[in-house]
């Protein structure tokens, strides 16, 4: 019988000194080629580096302690810091910290038999060395501790501060890395810095203190622009919205919104938080068309896989947009099998204002106050009030030719029935419904139905399909990657610009020669 071999035990934290070591070949690989592409593989990395830090927080800190050692220069100024962080956290065993000081070996790697070599192949073994001597002396050595590797242990101890729930000790951290990306003004950090930024904010947002980073942000910002530094340019532009929307200070994040663009190299992400901020904010301020279309565009930009979190608030949002529009949203939307609990106060809401039922949307709004509020949408869905009457009036106008006031105030449960002509007469003035008041008699009566058809209704409708079209070709165009530099192909060379400009020169002399014969 064939025996089968014991499983030979791998260490813990092997698989966080692998994804770190290979995090750091794929950085000095991107110093040396500036190819975007390793950078971004590298930052790849940190999802399941934090991850991994979050189930086992000592394995982690051993490994970024031996990172530390090798990547970290002992003359940069975020050296003794980083150790201090570092001594904060959950602090590892003795086996822990000698299994993260080399990258882990392969289990299954055996050693092989030593065979006896030949003359010949010594001769090729002494050849092949002094090639490799000829070719590493004409290359261009790389500095084994870069700032990038540097920013990226930093980056790793902040994220460990903030997944263990220390994020008052994560603020000044944060601040000094936020200072040392400044200090350092290396291209090259634009990935990491982007994500410095990002976490910064999050970690003040969570002691509550996001306003205290404004300042800080906003000349960030400034110099990013100066710049021309695309991903921390738009990361920055979105802190600086979340800041203002958190406090409510609306204006200031209209100015903001005035005064900058975002830029088209920034990533879908940060393009699909833009959008969302700005939909809220034009919808605060009454914009509701701008609004929703901002907000199809985040549904759009917005991961499909993932972010459940954000395409739920962005739903939510828009279904109060296209409310207050007075659309009713599709049901797909809250049928899907993930949001259908999530949705069901706004699904309740969506049923109320389509019948026009005041006395649901009371019910509901008392019921699911407090979601509303965590979502911050209150006051955007107490604007819907109105549409809920109005809503009711069409339906009543449509179900009765003749009606009396006072029925209905009844019939839409109004809070006070006396209201009920001014509400009415401004429906009418609205277009809301085609009808006439009889003061006299307090009775509404509602006029003949007309044909749709005859009326310029089916045309806007047409030409808002037909601009909706054609603003998904225009996006399509120019989301479409062009080759760099392929007109270049069918420019002529300069050997042959300057042929051409011999044989016309020739020419040119031929020609006068004749003329003075």
């Amino acid at each position: 019988m064939d025996v089968e071999p014991a499983p030979v035990a791998v260490p813990a934290g092997a698989s966080i000194v692998t994804d770190l070591h290979a995090a750091f070949m794929l950085i000095e690989r991107f110093v040396a080629s500036r190819e975007p592409r390793l950078m971004a593989q590298a930052l790849r990395l940190v999802g399941p580096l934090r991850k991994a830090g979050k189930e086992s927080p000592a394995q982690m800190v051993a490994a970024l302690t031996a990172a530390s050692s090798v990547y970290v220069p002992a003359a940069t100024p975020l050296r003794g810091p980083l150790a201090e962080v570092l001594a904060s956290l959950p602090q590892p065993t003795a086996e822990e910290l000698a299994a993260a000081v080399m990258p882990p070996e392969d289990p299954a790697a055996k050693e092989k038999p030593k065979e006896k070599k030949t003359d010949a192949d010594k001769e090729k073994e002494e050849k092949e060395k002094k090639e490799d001597k000829a070719e590493k002396a004409t290359e261009k050595k790389l500095p084994a501790k870069l700032p990038e590797s540097e920013m990226l242990v930093a980056l790793l101890a902040l994220l460990l501060l903030l997944d263990t729930g220390k994020a008052t000790q994560a603020m000044p951290w944060a601040l000094q890395l936020m200072e040392r990306v400044a200090a350092l003004k290396r291209r090259t950090l634009d990935p990491i810095a982007e994500k410095v930024y990002f976490y910064a904010s999050w970690a003040f947002e969570q002691c509550g203190q996001l306003a205290a980073l404004r300042s800080a942000l906003l000349a960030a910002h400034r110099t990013a622009t100066l710049h021309h530094n695309a991903p921390c340019q738009g990361t920055l532009l979105n802190c600086l919205l979340r800041s203002y929307l958190q406090y409510k200070l609306f204006d200031q994040a209209e100015k903001l919104l005035t005064k900058t663009s975002f830029p088209e190299q920034a990533s879908n992400t940060q393009l699909a938080r833009y959008l969302y901020y700005t939909g809220r904010i034009k919808a605060l301020q009454l914009e509701y068309t701008e609004a929703h279309r901002c907000l199809l565009q985040a549904q759009r930009k917005a991961p499909t896989s993932r972010a459940l979190g954000f395409r739920l608030t962005v739903h939510k949002l828009g279904a109060i947009v296209q409310l207050l529009l007075g659309e009713i949203p599709e049901r797909a939307i809250f049928r899907h099998p993930q949001s259908r609990a999530l949705m069901l106060p706004y699904l309740q809401l969506v049923q109320a204002v389509r019948l026009g039922d005041l006395a649901a949307f009371r019910v509901a709004m008392e019921k699911h106050a407090s979601i509303f509020i965590a979502d911050t949408n209150y006051t955007l869905i107490m604007r819907l009030r109105q549409n809920v009457i109005r809503a009711g009036l069409r339906n009543i106008s449509v179900a009765y030719s003749k009606i009396a006031l006072s029925d209905v105030a009844a019939k839409l449960a109004l809070d006070h029935p006396e209201d009920m002509e001014s509400i009415v007469a401004k429906a009418i003035r609205d277009g809301v419904i085609d009808a006439t008041i009889d003061h006299a008699a307090g009775v509404l009566v509602s006029k003949e139905g007309h044909d749709v058809y005859s009326t310029l209704e089916p045309q806007a409708a047409f030409h808002k399909r037909i601009t909706f079209c054609l603003n998904i070709h225009n996006d399509a165009v120019k989301a479409m990657a062009y080759p760099p530099d392929a007109h270049k192909d069918e420019l002529p060379d300069a050997e042959t610009i300057k042929e051409r400009q011999r044989e016309e020169q020739e020419l040119a002399e031929a020609l006068a020669e004749e003329d003075y014969d």
